[in-house]
């Protein structure tokens, strides 16, 4: 076996890599667009027409929330690229970002049916009086010819070539100034009618993920516009990111270089303090915890250092340093996964860096993309507990939400720390020589 051992390591390690990859850019490249969280709040007030009552905003809520419910006999029921939820009022609508429920809103406001019946009644108006414009133009055209003494197809040509000099006049805005008295009002009129049509607010969370927000942008506003309303795009939480790039995954590689650097980095720095720091057997148990103890401050020293290379990293290639909330928490991010990698490596070594090798392959997308674009394996048994996930969540509170150190992915990563710990724990109880005999 040692013979052949040089020429079979290099294939074991081609195989081995191109796993990691796998496991790596997999998500990136199968992630589709599922059941994103939208609100729908509307507070039209309606309107009141011949007809009754009329209010258009909520049969606009109506249609939205059941096109995003489909088909709950349908195969496909689960597979909406975007569920929308209707809220009852504004107060549960902020309440909703603060604790991102959503990607998006749209807010239908209280005029929306009055603008709207609004509309519809100048064009109305617009259209009569187009049509007795081009009534009086037919009539005159008629006078003019008889006037010229023609008869049959010759004044049957003269009114029509008279028809559509006024049609082109009207639909040339200006120009049909000039050819009819009541085509001005009639484009007055058109102008006012656009400035007048109907509007909703459409709210973007970016904080939430800026990768979902960059593509409701583009898919919201157009899907919207079909219904023959405009959209006002909202952005909250933009924070105050700077990139020399104007690509949209530019502020998704921004995150990266925090995220996968701290990771990486811990997990090398943990297999370098076992290496040196740890011994094969101890000769007493204090002697062990006395160890673990010694291991456990260098992880909280090297940690800060290694957040201040992921800083640096990005300052970098961001062109800014980010603020000064981030040192913080990376500083627990990388401490909760040095504890976690250090405590599997006193147990056995290999078991520590095959889950630390394991947790980089799955959880590199995991820290970039939300759970709603992940493939059905990553959301099921990975987003859950890879830590990635949790230092994405914090990094983009601190860049775009400006909340602190301690925001919501700090206690998840608390979290981390203890199961380390007690990992630890679980290592000092171990049999003396155990870890020198493996």
């Amino acid at each position: 076996m040692k013979q052949y051992a040089k020429y079979v390591l290099p294939l074991v390690t081609i195989i081995a890599v191109s796993c990691l990859m796998a496991l790596m850019f997999y998500p990136m490249m199968n992630a589709q667009v599922r059941e994103l969280p939208v609100a729908v709040l509307s507070l039209d007030e309606g309107a009141t027409t011949a007809q009754g009552e009329v209010n258009v905003g909520d049969a606009m809520v109506k249609k939205l929330t059941e096109a995003s419910a489909g088909d709950s006999s349908s195969a496909d029921a689960d597979e909406q690229p975007m569920v929308w939820t209707k809220v009852a009022s504004q107060e549960e609508l902020d309440k909703g970002f603060v604790d991102h429920d959503y990607y998006a809103a749209t807010v239908i406001p209280k005029d929306f049916t009055a603008k709207q019946m609004a509309v519809k009644q100048a064009a109305a108006k617009a259209q009569i009086e187009s049509a007795t414009a081009l009534a009086q133009t037919m009539a005159k055209a008629q006078a003019e010819a008889a006037g010229q003494g023609l008869t049959g197809a010759a004044a049957q040509q003269y009114v029509q070539a008279a028809m559509q000099k006024a049609i082109a006049a009207q639909s040339g805005g200006a120009t049909g100034a000039a050819a009819s008295g009541t085509s001005d009002s009639a484009g007055a009129s058109a102008s006012s009618d656009d400035e007048n049509a109907p509007a909703v607010t459409l709210t973007i969370d970016n904080s939430k993920s800026p990768l979902v927000a960059s593509l409701l942008k583009q898919s919201v506003p157009t899907m919207l516009s079909q219904t023959g309303v405009k959209v006002e795009v909202k952005t909250i939480n933009a924070g105050d990111v700077k990139s020399n790039s104007s690509l949209p995954t530019a502020a998704m590689m921004g995150q990266n270089v925090l995220i996968m650097p701290t990771y990486m980095m811990s997990l090398i720095v943990a297999v370098l303090t076992v290496m040196q720091l740890g011994r094969k057997h101890y000769d007493s148990k204090p002697q062990r915890w006395v160890s673990f103890g010694v291991q456990l401050c260098a992880a909280l020293v090297w940690s800060l250092c290694v957040a201040l290379g992921a800083c640096c990293i990005f300052a970098m290639l961001g062109s800014v340093w980010p603020p000064a909330a981030m040192i913080g928490f990376l500083w627990l991010a990388s401490f909760a996964v040095m504890s976690v990698m250090l405590a599997l490596m006193n147990i056995a070594m290999p078991l520590g860096a095959i889950c630390g090798v394991l947790g980089l392959g799955l959880g590199m997308t995991s820290g970039l993309f939300p759970y709603e674009l992940l493939p059905g394996f990553w959301r099921d048994w990975v987003y859950g507990w890879v830590p990635q996930r949790y230092i994405g969540d914090g990094v983009r509170a601190v860049l775009y939400s400006g909340d602190g150190w301690w925001n919501a992915a700090s206690e998840p990563l608390m979290i981390v720390m203890c199961v380390g710990l007690v990992v630890f724990i679980v290592a000092g109880l171990l049999p003396l020589g155990k870890r020198g005999r493996e």
